[in-house]
């Protein structure tokens, strides 16, 4: 076979003028970096290619706030037409253009996106799902679009056997970029020191189902043959290009956060025993009272922020092995990196690609997930997606609060300024958030309420005063924490008033206090 080693300037001016452009990654991890910067480059000095449409499953960038990388370089007008993401937390530029109206955007739920990478691989059309159904990416509600210049129903609502679906069409993909640790010269591509696989085969497959170009961006490159095969992720004959990062250690990150961990890559097993307890506060008594509803040997998904702090709460108490934890990137059990490095998981079980990891969620096998919760509706819908002009985009959200028998949404009761402090078992408000989270309707529809109690799911939300449960006659205050007065600490900092539990139940003075909480007890209870 031919060598398919070439520079990143040949390779990427292989674009042309209106082609869909598919990219891998989450974030930094698996995402060719050097790639995006030699396709900004041939625009600004040749203002080609034109009107492209770009896709990635997630974000792929950085988190700002002066974002610079992954879909970052390709935010100039005229150089793309439309985006499709699964997430704009990473891509702070691109969302800017989308907020004034300068491209077309679609935000889709990112399990979904990376499903149609596959259909599109196999050959088929789109997407069939029930995600998203009720959310705001359900064309009876705003159809995954995020301004006004998106026109076209992309999302269409059909019935099949009575039941209603969503259908996601996949395009074409004319060229994708990818990216791996290793190439040989036949283009055979390994990932050992990526933190994940991502979406990376699914997108080579689909371009070339689509009779696009793939171009694979790589840190090494070996004589042919040299890779063993059952270390080859990407087969050769999916890939086009090979282009070597000249400077790996900006434009090869494993994540944000890290160059290199070889704990990441399942290479070396690393000891968690020395991870530090969290300081005691409102944070972490959240977490604690999240981490009570844990069943032995859960199945368990972990959202950023508070959510995070449940797997320290598990591991604090030396439980670690009683939860397997999931990333939506594809790592099965361990231990989920925090913010910066967030998609790498430390001594993970198994790993798989992205679209196998959110079979996982969509077939119902999560016993549960902890996710956080930005605005809360008196039907039990939750925002976390849009904020006025703000949008950070749904990422996984949707997926796993669909898919999930029973879901935990984590966070404090107001926000803006919220001090508390914690302390002889009851928590104290120093000042109170100026943002009331709990409001009439939420500004956008990314958990639906009404399709939880449709589908049965267990639905908890838990603050740092109090607990309420979904239930058919509305949102319910189930728990109160100790010293708390209803009336005067929780009534006043809602927009709506909550329908209140036949038997309201103080919360546990030990998540209130310093030691250990007996997790182990909570949990073995439920055998």
């Amino acid at each position: 076979m031919k060598n398919k080693i070439c520079g990143g300037a040949e390779a990427m001016s292989l674009v042309k003028d209106g082609d869909f452009l598919a990219c891998s990654g989450n974030m930094n991890s698996a995402m060719p970096e050097e790639l995006m910067i030699e396709l900004e480059k041939r625009f600004l000095a040749t203002g080609g290619p034109q009107g492209l449409t770009i896709m990635s499953g997630s974000g792929v960038g950085d988190m700002g706030p002066a974002t610079s990388k992954g879909f970052q370089h390709l935010a100039h007008e005229g150089l793309v037409k439309r985006v499709i993401v699964g997430h704009y937390g990473s891509n702070n530029t691109i969302m800017e253009m989308v907020i004034n109206n300068k491209v077309e955007s679609y935000n889709l739920p990112q399990g979904v996106c990376e499903h149609m990478f596959r259909r599109r691989a196999q050959g088929q059309p789109g997407e069939i799902s029930k995600i998203g159904l009720k959310t705001y990416v359900d064309p009876r509600l705003e159809g995954g679009r995020m301004n006004e210049i998106t026109k076209e129903e992309l999302v269409k609502l059909i019935e099949i056997d009575g039941e209603e679906y969503l259908y996601y069409p996949m395009p074409k993909i004319q060229f994708g970029c990818v990216r791996a640790t290793t190439a040989d010269e036949n283009g055979n591509l390994s990932f050992e020191e990526e933190a994940a696989y991502v979406n990376a085969r699914a997108i080579a497959m689909a371009t070339r189902a689509s009779g696009g170009i793939v171009v694979a961006q790589v840190k090494n490159v070996v004589a042919a043959g040299a890779i063993p095969a059952k270390e080859v992720h990407i087969a050769g004959v999916f890939v086009d290009k090979v282009v070597v990062s000249r400077d790996p250690v900006n434009n090869h990150r494993q994540t944000m956060g890290d160059f290199y961990n070889a704990a990441y890559t399942g290479k070396y097993k690393v000891p968690l025993d020395a991870q530090a307890a969290l300081p005691l506060s409102a944070n972490k008594v959240i977490a604690r009272r999240a981490a009570a509803e844990l069943v032995p040997d859960a199945l368990v998904n972990l959202g950023l922020g508070i959510p995070e702090s449940v797997a320290a709460v598990v591991a604090e108490e030396g439980l670690s092995d009683s939860m397997v934890m999931t990333v939506e990137t594809g790592a099965l059990g361990g231990v989920p990196a925090p913010r910066f490095s967030f998609g790498a998981s430390v001594n993970a079980w198994s790993h798989v690609d992205s679209p196998t990891i959110f079979d996982v969620y969509d077939g119902g096998c999560l016993d549960m997930t902890f996710v956080g919760m930005a605005e809360i509706g008196e039907n039990g819908d939750v925002n976390v997606s849009r904020f006025g002009p703000k949008i950070t985009g749904c990422g996984g959200f949707i997926d796993l609060t669909q898919g999930t028998k029973k879901v935990v949404f984590c966070g404090t009761l107001t926000s803006g300024g919220l001090k508390t402090a914690v302390e002889e078992g009851r928590i104290r408000i120093l000042n109170e958030g100026k943002n009331k989270k709990f409001v009439r309707s939420v500004y956008q529809v990314t958990f639906s309420g009404e399709h939880a109690l449709e589908t049965g799911q267990e639905i908890l939300y838990v603050t740092e005063r109090c607990v309420f449960e979904l239930r058919k006659e509305g949102v319910t205050l189930t728990e109160v924490a100790p010293g708390i007065d209803i009336a005067r600490d929780i009534l006043p900092y809602m927009d709506f008033t909550p329908k209140m539990a036949d038997d309201i139940k103080v919360m546990d003075e030990r998540f209130f206090s310093e030691g250990k909480i007996d997790l182990k007890g909570y949990i073995d209870g439920k055998r």
